[in-house]
């Protein structure tokens, strides 16, 4: 059973739970979520000899069966710790499911009601195996362990942030200092893991993204290695000021009004007085970079500042590397485009909105093709870059889609010499996402 099954059942119910409190339970709308549900884990139990799918829910991950679903474990985040705080640890499916069962599963997840499943099509915390099965020894483990922490953190300093409790960043030192160790262990992984996107709490996870490439960034144009923790910190919160933006302006399909606009522009501002309210010795350059990531190198963006040609290192670090993550991120009112496209528009801009320094260096660390990008080869196959190229080199690459159009479970390993490279795809275009295919293409720390 693969991943890409899982997916589709975990994001119906990811849709269902959040929906569960917003309807009443006969609500056309919630009716058609539940049904959207019950398909999907009915397809999924019925991949299985014996009819059964079972998820399990095991400390930062999410298994199905005994096998680990690395990307889903971090798409899926958010849903993944608001069932381990109702008390689930495992939900096995049995075929064919009923609506009433996968009802009250959503109403359980979603705290709204203690009624567990009746109907014995879905069962709850039978557990098929215990928690010394974790896979905390594999080689990606570590960087996505700490990406799923960083988001833990990042929930936890939004949710002191929008209330009256005080708190620190010490949370968010912690987790950068972690996302560091591991991403010097396996650089070309937490490259590929920044290509994480997730719809529902995109803040969150475009904070890490931009954490982990701007630490690869500040690494490259020799930042020092006891400021790097600095840096990674005022990356991680730069966009911290949303959390106070409501989600129907952040998710309005179309073009904002003047007045929603306006609410838009004030995060750099919110952001900043948050961090400062906070932060500790050393650690204030976070509300500068939060305040003028969006200013631009030329000054032409907001708020406006009257340095403009004094913008701190930082803000301009940061700057770079937030427009990449965001340009290659789908969002309510725009598609994704590709890592190419978003570098082209970097360069484009370079000397003027960007600092060509920045832009020059993070072309050069990303490569023509960053890895996650998703090549459409003159024979109809689909590689994946894998590692940066060395000057004057192929980039590594795997297999994902044949000349037939069979998406692989597994991908191989495979040379772009002697092949056409016609098109870049987006990982919806393509039928993918980068980052599930992470733990598959085997890449060893000592081949980054």
């Amino acid at each position: 059973m693969s991943e890409r099954q899982a997916t589709v059942l975990l994001m119906a119910l990811r849709a269902a739970v959040r929906q569960y409190l917003l309807y009443p339970p006969g609500h056309p709308a919630l009716l058609q979520l539940i049904d959207e549900t019950r398909g999907a884990a009915d397809d999924l139990a019925r991949l299985d000899p014996a009819g059964l799918a079972a998820i399990s829910l095991l400390g930062d991950s999410i298994f199905l069966g005994p096998s680990v679903l690395p990307h889903a474990s971090l798409e899926f985040n958010g849903l993944l710790r608001q069932m381990q705080a109702v008390g689930l640890d495992s939900i096995t499916f049995a075929a064919p499911v009923s609506a009433g069962d996968v009802q009250e599963l959503a109403a359980f997840a979603a705290g709204a009601s203690q009624d567990l499943p009746a109907e014995g099509t879905i069962r709850l915390n039978e557990r098929p195996f215990s928690l010394d099965h974790d896979e905390e020894g594999t080689g990606f483990g570590g960087i996505r362990r700490s990406y799923a922490r960083s988001l833990d953190v990042l929930r936890g300093i939004a949710l002191a942030s929008q209330t009256t409790e005080t708190f620190d960043l010490t949370g968010a030192a912690w987790a950068v200092e972690q996302l560091m160790e591991q991403s010097l262990e396996h650089p070309a992984a937490s490259l590929l893991l920044a290509t994480v996107r997730s719809h529902d709490e995109y803040t969150f996870y475009h904070s890490v993204n931009v954490a982990i490439l701007s630490l690869a960034l500040g690494r490259l144009t020799g930042v020092p290695d006891d400021q790097l923790p600095i840096l990674g910190v005022a990356a991680m919160l730069h966009d911290i000021g949303k959390v106070g933006v409501s989600p129907s302006i952040l998710q309005h399909p179309g073009r904002l009004s003047g007045e929603q606009w306006g609410e838009i522009k004030l995060h750099p501002q919110e952001g900043a007085q948050t961090i400062l309210a906070a932060a500790g010795p050393a650690q204030e350059v976070a509300s500068v970079v939060a305040l003028e990531h969006h200013a631009r190198f030329d000054g032409s963006g907001y708020p406006q500042v009257s340095y403009r040609n004094a913008l701190h290192f930082y803000s301009r670090l940061v700057a770079t590397t937030d427009t990449f993550d965001a340009i290659t991120t789908r969002r309510s009112y725009r598609r994704a485009e590709t890592p190419h496209r978003a570098l082209r528009v970097l360069l484009k801009g370079s000397g003027g909105m960007y600092d060509p320094d920045f832009t020059r260096a993070f072309i050069k660390m990303l490569g023509v093709y960053p890895p996650g990008s998703l090549l459409l080869m003159e024979n109809g196959e689909v590689l994946m870059v894998t590692q940066v190229a060395e000057a004057g080199e192929l980039p590594a690459a795997v297999l994902v889609r044949t000349q037939a159009g069979e998406l692989l479970d597994l991908p191989e390993p495979i040379s772009l010499a002697d092949r056409t490279i016609i098109d870049q795809l987006t990982p919806e275009d393509a039928g993918v996402e980068p980052a599930a295919l992470l733990e598959h293409v085997g890449l060893e720390s000592g081949g980054d």
